[in-house]
């Protein structure tokens, strides 16, 4: 009978599998496949029931147990691989197998940047931060004191070294983008084996792109360190949910646009089982169906359409997907009928918000501050309501003779999220606007200085102080009368200021730099205008008339 050499730890690790010694002084074992997946584990290693170990004799039985313990150890990673691949869930790896996608990822990230046309240098600056700034600023003080000690940086190897580099290492090489795009989902333990991996990689990648650069296409060597690659899982599914959340990491966009778009993808994902190949026919049929009585056919083809079109768009600029259907889809919408002429106020409109904010107070609430003149700022700037409510009291600067208003993303949000300086009209000054601003002694002019964040409401993105107090003006003009639903209650005053800026002649590039509009030439970005540029020409805006 055969001799169970298998000891007591062992068994706690692998139960059911024993080391035994035949009659011949052989070693065996065997491992039962489990029945959930045979049929798998026979198409991708040729074996259904179960596999076997074997050593010949002669060998000590602590060498037979280390070697059986690794081939064990490979098999239950297999077994577990494609457990993980049936439940869709995070699969481990080991070594060798971190090492052969780790030789996958280099053939990827050299083909993804083989064709860009960066310098020579680029590349050099690119090994050299990785050498110097990521790896050698995490040398430890016995090095520093005694390098000679340690000519091949050893040192870098050890587990502390190694958690300070993953991040840095996982940023530049993009393997995040690689594991999506080759529909991996890895355990924690896998992951940073698989960045470990790469790391030691990343430095003959970047001279690799170098040799390139500089015209040198001879054989590249280094892929032969790599092991051969066991097939890890098959390829997953692309789903819309993932590809929205790398877009959204990726871009980082504002905290109400993933708020919108994340519903637009909640619904993709619902449709559409892999994002990596809709075809267009496919994308017709389920845009068409999202008409319906709740959700207008505007929405579908402005909102909707917008947000599929602008992360696929990413996600194939990525090499995530393969298509973007999204841009050739075509939705008919129903043409309304407009009442009204224009998106300005009317003259009308323009006094009653006007008259009513006169006759409110800025040294009572924030809320009265924020009526009194908010509608003001914004009738003599364009500017966007938000960004007004949000203005600090150290915002407002006076250069050269003239008052400007310094709009930044560090006061709250800006949609073009670059500052701008914009003139204060004289007519501000004459009410008064800086003796307010002096008292409030660098604080915000319009809302308490909390927190800045609110709680969520039914699952919707936070908005800070500034952002309600913008809704609070937009409600305080809807009950002055300004109810129109053709006509919004603080954006129109963006159209309002350029509509007169146009009729008294003031130059475009002027009245764009003031609103914070994109310029509509390459050729007009080249004449940014200067704040001062900005005050003198809004000299020619006429006063406001209540009377």
């Amino acid at each position: 009978m055969d001799a169970p050499i298998y000891k007591a730890s062992y068994k706690m690790a692998f139960q059911m599998t024993r080391l035994t010694r035949t009659s011949t002084g052989a070693y065996a074992a065997r491992k039962v496949i489990p029945e959930g997946v045979r049929k798998a584990y026979a198409a991708r290693y040729g074996k259904a029931w179960e596999e076997k170990f074997h050593l010949p004799p002669g060998l000590s039985d602590h060498e037979a147990r280390a070697r059986f313990g690794e081939w064990l150890a490979d098999i239950e990673i297999r077994i577990a691989s494609l457990k993980a691949a049936k439940a869709k869930g995070p699969q481990p790896l080991t070594r060798q197998q971190a090492y052969a996608l780790a030789g996958q990822w280099y053939s990827w990230f050299l083909s993804r940047h083989e064709r860009n046309l960066k310098t020579p240098g680029h590349w050099r600056a690119l090994a050299d931060i990785l050498v110097w700034e990521v790896i050698g600023s995490n040398a430890p003080d016995e090095y520093e004191e005694r390098p000679e000690d340690d000519p091949d940086w050893d040192w870098q190897f050890s587990p502390e070294v190694k958690e300070e580099i993953r991040p840095a290492v996982a940023l530049e090489a993009e393997t995040a983008a690689f594991l999506l795009e080759q529909g991996l989902n890895l355990t924690p333990d896998a992951a940073e084996l698989f960045i470990d991996a790469v790391s030691g990689n990343l430095l003959p990648a970047f001279q690799r792109l170098e040799a390139l650069a500089r015209g040198d296409f001879s054989p590249d060597k280094h892929p032969d360190v790599f092991p051969k690659l066991e097939q890890v899982s098959a390829v997953a599914p692309v789903k819309a949910l993932e590809l929205f959340d790398a877009w959204r990491n990726a871009v980082q966009p504002a905290e109400g646009t993933v708020y919108r778009w994340a519903t637009v993808f909640k619904e993709a994902e619902r449709r559409f089982a892999d994002v990596r190949r809709i075809t267009y026919d496919e994308a017709k049929v389920w845009m068409t169906g999202l008409v319906n009585e709740e959700r207008s056919a505007g929405t579908v083809a402005g909102a909707w359409r917008t947000a599929l079109k602008t992360v696929f768009t990413w996600g194939v600029k990525e090499r995530l997907i393969e298509s973007n259907p999204f841009p050739e889809v075509h939705i008919s919408v129903p043409r309304k009928n407009v009442e009204r002429e224009g998106k300005a106020f009317e003259t009308a409109e323009i006094r009653t918000i006007l008259s009513a904010a006169l006759l409110c107070s800025d040294s009572a609430s924030h809320s009265e501050r924020a009526r009194r003149w908010v509608p003001w700022i914004c009738a003599y700037s364009g500017a966007r309501a938000g960004e007004i409510t949000q203005l600090r009291a150290a915002d407002i600067q006076q250069r050269d003779g003239f008052w400007f208003a310094r709009l930044t993303p560090s006061a709250g949000k800006i949609k073009t999220r670059k500052a701008r300086t914009i003139p204060l009209h004289e007519h501000l000054i004459e009410q008064g606007f800086i003796e307010f601003v002096r008292k409030a002694e660098g604080a915000p002019l319009f809302y308490e200085p909390k927190d800045g964040t609110a709680k969520p409401v039914e699952n919707r993105p936070r908005q800070n102080q500034a952002e309600r107090m913008r809704s609070h003006v937009g409600m305080w003009v809807r009950s002055l009368g300004v109810s129109d639903p053709e006509i919004s209650p603080n954006h129109a005053w963006r159209h309002t200021f350029k509509t007169i800026a146009a009729r008294v002649g003031m130059d475009e590039r002027y009245s764009d730099a003031i609103t914070g509009h994109v310029p509509a030439t390459t050729g007009r970005r080249y004449t940014t205008p200067t704040p001062e540029d900005l005050a003198r020409a809004l000299k020619k805006f006429p006063r406001y008339k209540l009377d």
